[in-house]
């Protein structure tokens, strides 16, 4: 690879990695205003609304981006990509919610929702997080329903000799008809979210699809193109919050808006975030143990104000697991190390690979 390839690529995977960042910077802050005064966990501050319509859109897109770009640059089988996936994600995922469950039930008193402490309540913990557990962790159940279940349908299509155009297309439509049926979807393993934010993984392998052909016409650095996309993510917002009927368009240019600041970083050789690239999943994975400690415990057991512990939170929510992920990185080859990176689906000799 020449070196001009070289720099190319770097600059594609610094995008990548902001756009991630970014992502993971909004779903901590969203977490760490939970005991805003007003009972309402902050969902009633303007902002909070605002950051709702993009951060988990941006989860979703940038999940469905990296799906296509990976399976196109190597030819992968399904049940390898799969069981990758279970690696990556559930195993994170039962391991977590399994060892928080019991100290999870016990400080039910605590929370705004009681969790049983029975086997049968375990079974609601895994099966319908958002209601009777790590209520974040929905996202895992939904991003790994959509990365099998497109990739394998993407499969066969590539082996029938089905253009992409059609493929997309299709699934585009599918999910459109599926979020327009009115049929109110279970909750059993984030079905109703996956149906919900499955348009916007869709349009992260479409962008990844067809990525050199929309750079050429947008260009995302320019910050006049960015400013743009926020006036139009705003308004979108507002006329939304209104009526309701445009919060797919806000979260679109909200997402747009996103694409460009990345861009807009990476070019300008911006490296204030730099410092987290690689530690998004784990920090996503961690931070909501962090987020209760300061705000549960100190909300109901000091007087600190709500906006100390909620800074707090943010703050120990992104940085205490980047620590710990550095500190991995360092020493791959340390049991402990090893045991952890396998049980929070990371891979430390690729990351050692990378950066090497």
């Amino acid at each position: 690879m020449s070196e001009e390839s070289l720099k190319k690529e770097r600059k594609f995977f610094l995008f990548i990695a902001y756009l991630q960042i970014i992502g993971i910077i909004l779903v901590v802050m969203g977490h760490s205003f939970h005991e805003y005064p007003g009972g309402d966990e902050g969902k009633g501050m303007l902002w909070y609304r605002m950051l709702f319509t993009v951060r988990m859109p941006l989860f979703m897109f940038v999940s469905g981006f990296l799906m296509a770009f990976t399976t196109s640059r190597k030819s992968i089988g399904w049940g390898s990509f799969a069981m990758g996936k279970v690696k990556r994600l559930m195993v994170p995922y039962l391991v977590l919610t399994i060892i928080t469950f019991v100290p999870r039930a016990l400080m039910s008193g605590l929370a705004d929702d009681v969790v049983e402490l029975s086997w049968t309540g375990l079974w609601e913990s895994l099966i319908d997080p958002g209601e009777h557990g790590m209520a974040y962790f929905w996202f895992i159940q939904s991003s790994f329903t959509l990365l099998v279940v497109i990739y394998a349908i993407l499969s066969v299509c590539r082996k029938a000799g089905i253009k992409p155009e059609v493929f997309y297309g299709v699934i585009c439509a599918g999910i459109i008809l599926l979020n327009l049926i009115p049929v109110t979807w279970p909750d059993f393993f984030s079905i109703r979210d996956t149906v919900r934010l499955g348009i916007y993984f869709i349009f992260g392998c479409v962008y990844s699809t067809w990525q050199n052909r929309i750079d050429r016409v947008v260009s995302w650095e320019n910050p006049l193109v960015f400013i743009s996309f926020v006036v139009l993510w705003i308004t979108f917002f507002f006329v939304s919050d209104k009526y309701g009927d445009t919060v797919f368009c806000c979260s679109i240019f909200g997402i747009m808006m996103m694409i460009s600041l990345a861009k807009i970083l990476e070019d300008r050789n911006i490296t204030v975030l730099k410092h987290l690239q690689g530690a998004n999943y784990i920090i996503f994975l961690l931070s909501w143990y962090f987020n209760v400690a300061c705000q549960q415990v100190l909300h109901h057991f000091t007087d600190m104000p709500w906006w100390i512990y909620s800074l707090l939170s943010f703050t120990l929510g992104i940085y205490v697991p980047w620590l710990f992920y550095k500190w991995m990185c360092r020493h791959p080859d340390n049991r402990f190390s090893r045991w952890s990176a396998f049980l929070l689906g990371q891979s430390l000799k690729d990351r050692n690979r990378k950066t090497g």
